[in-house]
This record gives C-alpha cells, sequence and structure tokens, in this order.
C-alpha cells in the first residue's frame, strides 16, 4: 500500500496551502500561532500559548496511560520563493524546508487520535514549536513556562520530511541522528588606513585570510583522524573600496560535531586560533566572538528507538524503514528530551516533490527556493507514521518505564 492511495482530504489541503501562503521566519510566527492555536480550541484540547514567545502546545486526554508528545515546527526561512505554485508565499519568506508540511501533518494526527480514541489509552501533548531555523526554538518554548498547564511527556517523538527519500520510505537511527551545530561572529576592530601605507596600520583583510586558513586545520590536524567534524566560514564582510584598508572585519565560523568532546575541543581551537592570530598581527585589543547559534546534537533514545523502528516497519512495512549513518545537518529537536530528561525519537520521511518543481535538475532540496513537497504525498505520510509510532507509545510504553501521566 503507498501514500498516493491516501490523498489529503479537501480540509487539509487548504490547511496546508494557507499555511504555505502565510510563512512566518522564526520568533515571527504570530499569525501562525493564532490559526494553530484557534483549530486546536475548535477541536476540544487544552491549548496554551505565551506571552514571550511564538508557539504552540495543546494536550489531549483519553484516560489513563503514557503521555505521547508530538512535535512539528512552524518557522519559515527568510527567501523569496521561486516554485510557481498557485498558493506560493508573495513575500519574502517562505516554507522551503516543509514546516507547513509538520505542521498539517500534526493536526492530522491529532484528528485521527480524536476520532480513534478506543485505539490508544493516554495523554497526548501536542508541541507547535517556533524557530527551529536558529537553533533556540525548542528550548526557548520549554522555558517559556507554557507546559504549566500540560503533564510532563515521557517521550518527544518527532519527523522531517525530506525528498531524498523516496515517497513513502522513511529513515533514522539509535543513537547519534544529527550533529551539534555552533555558529560564531568574530569581528576585528581595528585603525584601518590607506592601501599605500599598510604598515602604519594592521590589514584586517589580511588578518581575516590567515584566520580563515588557520581555522581550517582544526579539522585536518587537531582532531583525532576517526571522529568527524566540519568547520565552515559562511560568510567574511570587510572593506569598501580598493584603496582603504578596512577598520572593521567580520566573519562567521560554523562548525560541526558528534560529541560533546570534539564539539568542546572545537570552540577551543577557534577562539584560540582567532585570539592567537590577531595577536600575532599586532592587532591591539581581542577580537570579539559571540556565539550566535547553538544545535544540540541530536540523539535517538536507543530503546525508544526500538519501538518507533517497530512501529514504522509494521506500519509501511519494513522495506520501507532504512537504517542510516549520522548526518551532519541539525536539528534543535532535541533540546525537548533534554529539558524534560526524557527519551527523545527523530526520524526522516519521503515527501516527494511538487509537480510544479518535479521538473528541476538537480531536483531542489530543502532551503532551496524551488523546494516544495507534494502533499498528497509527504502529509499522508507523516500523519500514519506519527499516529501508527504514537499509538505504539500508548500501547506497549507502560511501567515503570512510562508511569501514568499526572491528573
Amino acid at each position: 500500500m503507498t501514500t498516493t492511495e491516501h490523498p489529503i482530504g479537501v480540509d487539509l489541503q487548504a490547511l496546508y496551502e494557507d499555511f504555505h501562503r502565510h510563512p512566518e521566519i522564526a520568533f515571527q510566527e504570530h499569525r501562525t500561532t493564532e490559526v494553530i492555536a484557534g483549530l486546536l480550541t475548535a477541536r476540544g484540547l487544552r491549548v496554551s500559548t505565551s506571552e514571550t514567545v511564538t508557539g504552540v502546545v495543546a494536550s489531549l486526554r483519553n484516560g489513563d496511560g503514557p503521555v505521547v508528545a508530538l512535535r512539528a515546527d512552524i518557522d519559515a526561512l527568510p527567501i523569496a520563493e521561486e516554485t510557481g505554485l498557485s498558493y506560493t508565499s508573495t513575500g519574502d519568506a517562505m516554507h522551503a524546508c516543509g514546516h507547513d508540511v509538520h505542521i498539517t501533518a500534526l493536526i492530522g494526527a491529532i484528528d485521527e487520535l480524536r476520532a480513534r480514541g478506543d485505539t490508544w489509552s493516554g495523554t497526548l501533548v501536542a508541541i507547535f514549536q517556533p524557530a527551529e531555523e536558529v537553533g533556540s526554538g525548542a528550548r526557548t518554548l520549554a522555558g517559556s513556562g507554557i507546559f504549566a498547564d500540560h503533564p510532563t511527556p515521557h517521550v518527544v517523538l518527532g519527523h522531517h520530511t525530506t525528498n531524498t527519500l523516496p515517497p513513502g520510505h522513511l529513515a533514522s537511527r539509535g543513537g547519534v541522528l544529527q550533529a551539534a551545530a555552533d555558529t560564531w561572529q568574530v569581528t576585528l576592530r581595528g585603525p584601518g588606513g590607506h592601501a599605500a601605507a599598510p604598515h602604519k596600520t594592521v590589514d584586517l583583510i589580511v588578518l581575516a585570510a590567515s584566520i580563515v586558513l588557520k581555522l581550517q586545520t582544526i579539522v585536518s590536524r587537531e582532531l583525532p583522524p576517526d571522529r568527524s567534524a566540519v568547520v565552515t566560514v559562511g560568510a567574511i564582510h570587510g572593506g569598501t573600496v580598493g584603496n582603504i584598508i578596512p577598520d572593521t572585519v567580520t566573519f562567521t565560523v560554523n562548525a560541526r560535531s558528534f560529541s560533546d568532546d570534539i564539539r568542546s575541543a572545537i570552540a577551543t581551537a577557534v577562539r584560540r586560533i582567532v585570539i592567537g592570530e590577531a595577536a600575532t598581527a599586532g592587532l591591539e585589543g581581542e577580537p570579539e566572538i559571540d556565539h550566535i547559534v547553538q544545535f544540540p546534537i541530536n540523539v535517538n533514545d536507543l530503546a525508544a528507538y526500538a519501538l518507533v523502528h517497530e512501529a514504522l516497519s509494521t506500519e509501511f512495512g519494513s522495506d520501507r524503514v532504512t537504517e542510516i549513518e549520522p548526518l551532519a545537518g541539525s536539528e534543535d529537536f532535541g533540546d525537548f528530551g533534554t529539558y524534560f530528561d526524557i527519551p527523545s525519537v527523530f526520524w526522516f520521511f519521503g515527501g516527494g516533490l511538487a509537480p510544479a518543481v518535479a521538473h528541476h535538475h538537480p531536483p531542489p532540496n530543502g532551503h532551496s527556493p524551488r523546494y516544495a513537497p507534494d502533499p498528497h504525498q509527504a502529509i499522508p505520510t507523516a500523519i500514519r507514521a506519527l499516529t501508527a509510532t504514537a499509538r505504539h507509545f500508548f500501547r506497549n510504553a507502560l511501567p515503570p518505564a512510562f508511569p501514568e501521566a499526572d491528573t
């Protein structure tokens, strides 16, 4: 049985198109929050929003049993859309990462669980999280107090659409699934000067170039060769015209790592290299090094992952559920598990490409202005995955590992 045999209904299609037409970037998802809260209130869930952060938390109690949390991220990206879809965004933002699929699918899963209450017992907690793209939405929402009116989850589950898997296929692994990501913004400041007299100043362009090259030795010369990591300088800004040595240069350093010790080693090396190279160049005062982005390592709890794998294999067939190697891409989902000190499990599912963009070569991936999943393949797959895994935990995650919800 394939997902194309279960096209989404008119209501869910309209809802998906509405979210796609009205994307909102990190921590600005005000309309999205209002729409979600209204939909869930109308469905009879206990709904909470926050005065300090966007996002929604809602719960549905259906007898005694475990508390299972399902999470969807709700933010868009600051990208101008080029998909040509009839429901395209017309502003400077777009859902270029499929979060509109995640929102719609979680609402669809809530509807399915409400309609089939005889198939499960416990409490469902639905988390609609802001600001995943900047790596701080999960911990900001968790720390806002928004969960106070809801039982603490015993497990949190989440997923992400991708077109690197065939439609209707899913993939994950136990243990480390995704890398931590850290971004530092480095600011170099000096007196500046005339290009004809570089000896009278410190050339920050040359200094920045030296730092950039030296940073490349962290992975190649400072980390054990059997440990994976990535260090990238993704942006650099300095100067205005050719005959002026600038007084300010800024650049960003992005690192990906799969363990706390390697993460710490990279952070130490970045700071040492930046400060050391600046001192060698004769720069007065230390450079400014601001840690502006922090994504956690996304780790799937082994016991909980085994239940997820079993549920997905039963629902979709074992030939459609594969195990993958850890990915360098990052996701802040794991912060919920850390905050509540509970198991968390994350997976990926194939969502195809919408017909309007499927002809592009190479096929557009997430964060491309031409990316759009096929809602008639992605959303049914996502709903089935969420409901199958939730039901499996409601039926199997019994005390003492997952005690009953507080009432």
